[in-house]
């Protein structure tokens, strides 16, 4: 018996002698495959080329009729194509390696099952196309550094935002009880942290223990996001190539995700919140579902639907790749609150891609093998972090189980409609009727998830008073002007592919394209219901928009055209060569890149590119910068904490009343008490509402030590809060009223600092009037920085005596006499005794 190099090689001979029997061999082939002997009335040969066959030892013969030899070496002779007159005649030679080595686009190989896929872990870059991709990643990590210099100050690390601190908060609590990084018993021990956001707080501390402990969190909080983003960098690069198979869209891919500026305000440097962690989560997603989908897609492009599904689901490295997206399943299950919203495209995904096989007469078991063993293994991993180790909701671990269910009876439905040959559009139908019976089983049976999802529902999409709740689409840019703003330019891009993608997947089996097609469009919508979700579209348009980019280069002839999104017409009735041909032609990969050789032609590109992305490159820092605290809110934190440890004031007594939207900072830096910022939320701007401050005073009741007011462009009237402390500084300037609880620590760039103090009491015997007043002079500030304030409060006489309440210590005139009183009395409310005569 002939070994498989000897029998590829007399194949190819045979096709070489013989071109126009290459058709009957590949049927032959597939015969082989379903197991079914044949007999020379069954084939499409003449006698002449039959006993040939048998002659070359390309067939044998047995009890029902004749089988091939080795039919895998022969199916990949056609693969390679007929032997050249310049192929050696010996096994090795010709049983050769692909040719097109690194593309990524092979086109003969001695093993069947290795079809073309482009998802390898080799190096497969020239040293120009390494230097492009390690550029564009620095390119991510440069944009997430804008925020740098508002962000390390005085050996601080000042994270963007006001979540970010929450997030800071669980950080450094769980690491002070770790016992070092192998201290895995603290996952299931996490307390309120595994509620809903439990990887990300896991992730955090585990990498803070790992690097050093406390002492490193700071820099954990400002690294991880961008360290997190240039992993996510490489997976938009590796998707892109997945489905292009060209380097230029791949790179300007990456550009596109990294300059996007809504992506990068969430995933800049110190902005540790959980953006970061789902968005790489999110995007091993898309890249592991894409890489299943093309490979199958691929392997068809060299043989029949049949044995290419039975290849991809044989394929070990397919199988390497379940387990990635096994994993990408469970970390985006528990990454973030929002959890259960992530697993609608892919339940999508699924859904359609039965269909796809269906259509066009594929085992939807054989090709969706790999893709349910991620799904249900994944959904296994989700549940049992939720019931062994206590993370999440119930609604975030069980999503992720009724997708993969879902997804098993969409496949054994899909395999029935096949058999029966019914309508694939009907089987679309009877999917959703799928979905919506078991979302109705299980608010039967678990009517608590449903209420629990209600409200989850309501806290991400009908919260106000948050810019990111607005839509992308919004009127106030006049719709079309907040892409522009969120995303750049590469938005309208991607619309154009996006919508000639979604074409194509519609009219081929394209089960690669399908996966961010859907995706997109599903961001999309979330997008325009709320843009917090812009990030994430940031990430699943930029295959697009990197197409978009490379077509009008190429339409501007700098640039070689790219050609995807596969081929035009059906071709699954084609032999295998002839759509190996097609799919060379018609898509023919672009691995390396190239410069121009005019010089002209380079300078224009270089033109080009940067006018493209310009929108971006001057949105980037206007966007970050409205994150950022602006020194004077930081100052303003070291100010409070400087005088609460002298002072010797704890939690609660040192709580920072604030904005909300700065409130976990400014206690961050104070009390490290940054968990919440519900009290300034429900009472900060009652508070500067109200027509006395002092009033409020015993509404604190120890629970506020110090208020921070920030200019405010719609100030309250003038006869309020807001206008003594921030216009009158509380001691009485601009025709306001001096206040006797506030003292003010600092005032700076529209930032006023002060602390909630019992005040001192004069009480003024036997005065000489009915109204009396105690004046001193305030100096705020250090040494000639200080300014100095008259500060006056006076107060009615009653019985004989006023009383008066001061909250700065100083040597105060009464009449015509003066008091001293000291800081001490200030703080401990003391009262002192004047004579009014």
């Amino acid at each position: 018996m002939p070994s498989p190099e000897e029998t590829t090689a007399a194949a190819r001979e045979f096709l070489a002698d013989h071109p126009e029997v290459e058709d009957a061999l590949a049927a032959l082939v597939e015969r082989d495959a379903r197991d079914e002997p044949w007999t020379f009335d069954d084939i499409d040969l003449d006698s002449g080329r039959f006993g040939e066959l048998v002659a070359r030892d390309l067939a044998r013969e047995v009890d029902d009729g004749y089988r091939l030899r080795n039919p895998d070496a022969i199916r990949a002779a056609i693969d390679a194509g007929p032997a050249d007159a310049g192929d050696a005649t010996d096994a090795g030679s010709t049983a050769t390696a692909p040719t097109n080595a690194g593309s990524g686009a092979s086109t003969g190989e001695s093993d069947p099952d290795a079809a073309p896929s482009r998802f390898s872990t080799a190096v497969d870059v020239d040293g120009l196309t390494l230097l492009g991709l390690v550029g564009a990643l620095l390119a991510v990590a440069g944009a997430r550094l804008v925020a740098a210099p508002a962000v390390f100050r005085e050996g601080f690390v000042v994270s963007p935002s006001n979540d970010t601190y929450f997030f800071r908060y669980w950080q450094e609590r769980l690491v002070a009880r770790a016992d070092g990084a192998f201290d895995l018993g603290l996952f299931a021990d996490m307390g309120g942290a595994a509620s809903t956001r439990p990887l990300a707080h896991a992730t955090n501390w585990w990498v803070t223990a790992l690097l050093g402990g406390a002492d490193a969190a700071p820099a954990v909080a400002a690294w991880l996001p961008v360290v997190a983003s240039v992993c996510l960098g490489y997976l938009v690069y590796r998707t892109a190539r997945l489905l292009t198979g060209d380097v230029r869209v791949a790179l300007a891919a990456v550009l596109f995700y990294g300059l996007a500026p809504v992506n990068v305000v969430y995933t800049s440097v110190g902005f540790l919140d959980h953006q970061a962690h789902q968005y790489l989560w999110l995007g091993l997603l898309v890249a592991t579902l894409t890489a299943l989908g093309t490979d199958i897609a691929r392997r068809t492009t060299s043989t029949d639907a049949r044995a290419a599904a039975r290849a991809h689901a044989r394929d070990a490295k397919m199988w390497a790749i379940a387990l990635a997206l096994a994993v990408a399943v469970a970390a985006s299950a528990h990454a973030w609150g929002g959890s259960p919203l992530t697993f609608v495209p892919v339940a999508a995904v699924a859904g359609l891609r039965v269909a796809l096989d269906v259509r066009h007469d594929r085992s939807p078991t054989f090709a969706n093998a790999p893709l349910l063993g991620g799904l249900v293994v994944g959904a296994g991993l989700a549940l049992t972090a939720h019931l062994a180790l206590g993370w999440h909701e119930s609604i975030a671990a069980v999503t992720p189980v009724l997708v993969a269910g879902g997804a098993l009876v969409v496949v054994g439905l899909g395999e029935l409609w096949r058999r029966v040959s019914l309508p694939p559009l009907a089987l679309v139908a009877a999917e959703a009727v799928v979905a919506v019976g078991g979302l109705v089983a299980y608010a039967r049976l678990r009517p608590d998830d449903i209420d629990r999802l209600q409200t989850r529902a309501d806290d991400l999409f009908f919260r106000e008073g948050i810019s990111e709740t607005a839509s992308l689409f919004s009127p106030d840019f006049a719709v079309i002007f907040g892409p522009l703003l969120q995303l750049g330019l590469g938005f309208y891009f991607a619309v154009a592919v996006l919508a000639v993608a979604t074409w194509a997947v519609a009219r081929r089996y394209e089960p690669g394209w399908l996966v961010v097609v859907c995706f997109a469009w599903y961001y999309t919508l979330l997008a325009t219901i709320q843009a917090r979700f812009a990030g994430q579209l940031a990430i699943m348009i930029a295959p697009f928009a990197g197409i978009g980019l490379v077509y009008l280069l190429a339409a501007i002839d700098i640039a070689r055209p790219v050609a995807v999104v596969g081929r035009p017409g059906e071709s699954d009735s084609r032999s295998p060569r002839a759509r190996r041909e097609d799919a060379a032609a018609e898509e023919e990969t672009i691995t390396s890149l190239g410069l121009p050789d005019s010089t002209r032609l380079r300078g224009y590109l270089v033109a080009t590119l940067l006018v493209v992305l310009l929108f971006n490159l001057l949105l980037v820092p206007s966007l970050v910068g409205q994150t950022t605290h602006d020194r004077a809110q930081f100052d303003a934190a070291l100010t409070v904490d400087a005088h609460a440890e002298e002072v010797d004031r704890e939690y609660p007594r040192n709580f920072v009343l604030s904005q909300w939207g700065d409130n976990r900072m400014y206690n961050y830096f104070v009390n490290g008490e940054a968990e919440g910022y519900g009290y300034a939320r429900s009472n900060h701007d009652q508070f500067l509402a109200s027509s006395d401050p002092d009033d409020w005073y015993d509404q604190f009741q120890d629970r506020v030590g110090y208020v921070v007011i920030t200019e405010r462009e719609n100030a309250p009237a003038t006869d309020t809060t807001y206008a003594a402390l921030h216009d009158g500084l509380g001691i009485g300037t601009n025709n306001t009223d001096p206040t006797g609880h506030y003292q003010l620590l600092a005032s700076d760039d529209g930032v006023r600092t002060f602390a909630v103090v019992p005040g001192a009491t004069i009480q003024v015997s036997e005065p000489s009037g009915e109204e009396v007043t105690a004046t001193t002079t305030v100096t705020v500030g250090d040494g000639s920085d200080g300014n100095s304030y008259e500060y006056a409060r006076s107060a009615t006489a009653a019985d004989g005596t006023a009383t008066i309440r001061v909250a700065y210590p100083g040597e105060y005139s009464v009449g015509n006499g003066t008091v001293t009183v000291t800081n001490a009395d200030v703080l401990a409310g003391n009262q002192t005794t004047i004579s009014g005569r």
